[in-house]
């Protein structure tokens, strides 16, 4: 069995300045497991444990559906929370520009992995990139005193390709590897 999720992935330079501006936050609560530089990524879709033998079909079935689709830009802004920063589960920054393409790519890879028993996720897509999750809310306080304070806008990130990554969890946190990475179109020069 393989942990799988299809994912965007962001580059380097990206992470690093997301990782700047968490690593303050870090030391204010022990509540809170902050994703890892290296994990930083846009899930599209959580497909879970799946048996090996079905990764061929689900690499056919997205490389089918993406087949020719154009690559666009998007920009990350904003830090907020999941249900909300009351209390919260998820820590996330939000993706003000360029979250129409994402929600449509979403969408292709749901229609695409349908067919291979994968269910469609109840909830609307919303674009965000997880940068953390809060274990408890005791003691969460002095990080969503200083969120909104956090004036981050990223430049332009250009969406590529779309990757089919493998999770292994580990005692230190998850490990996140590209198992196929499906490239998208570069649009035309005009």
């Amino acid at each position: 069995m393989i942990r799988t999720f299809i994912a965007v992935d962001l580059p380097g330079q990206v992470k690093d300045r997301i990782e700047e501006i968490i690593w303050p936050l870090k030391p204010l609560s022990r509540s809170i497991r902050w994703v890892r530089p290296e994990g930083l990524h846009l899930t599209l879709k959580f497909l879970g444990e799946i048996p090996e033998e079905q990764l061929p079909a689900i690499v056919t079935a997205l490389e089918e559906a993406l087949s020719g689709r154009p690559s666009f830009d998007f920009r990350l802004s904003g830090l907020g929370g999941f249900p909300n920063l009351r209390r919260p589960r998820v820590l996330w920054i939000g993706v003000p520009e360029g979250g129409e393409p994402l929600r449509t790519l979403a969408g292709t890879v749901e229609k695409a992995l349908f067919p291979c028993g994968f269910a469609p996720e109840k909830r609307p897509f919303s674009p965000h990139l997880t940068i953390g999750r809060v274990r408890s809310p005791r003691g969460v306080e002095p990080v969503l005193e200083r969120l909104p304070a956090i004036d981050y806008t990223s430049g332009p990130i250009t969406a590529g390709a779309v990757k089919v990554m493998k999770s292994q969890l580990k005692p230190t946190g998850a490990e996140y590897s590209a198992l196929k990475i499906i490239d998208l179109k570069a649009p035309a020069n005009i």
